[in-house]
């Protein structure tokens, strides 16, 4: 019974976490990289609501990154895989 309390209790705490994993902010890095030709089409103020969007959707990854300098290095790992498999 202990066993499957303490099971229970790490697999919610582990699903708890809401930071993005270093991949999750690479897929979104490749996204925003994407978006910047499409933004050449909008007005001026489009294009600088668009780029205040991506800003706070990165803002995590870029916490993340400051805090550890690992999570960043694995980011551009994710990165570079995600873009070489789309060529």
């Amino acid at each position: 019974m202990k066993k499957i309390f303490l099971l229970t209790t790490f697999l919610l705490i582990s699903c708890g976490n809401s930071d993005p994993s270093a991949c999750d902010c690479a897929e979104m890095a490749k996204d925003r990289i994407e978006g910047k030709m499409e933004k050449l089409t909008k007005t001026v103020e489009e294009q600088k609501l668009i780029e205040e969007n991506w800003d706070q959707k990165m803002l995590p990854c870029e916490e993340l990154i400051e805090k550890n300098k690992e999570f960043g290095l694995e980011m551009q790992d994710c990165l570079l895989s995600l873009l070489k498999n789309d060529n």
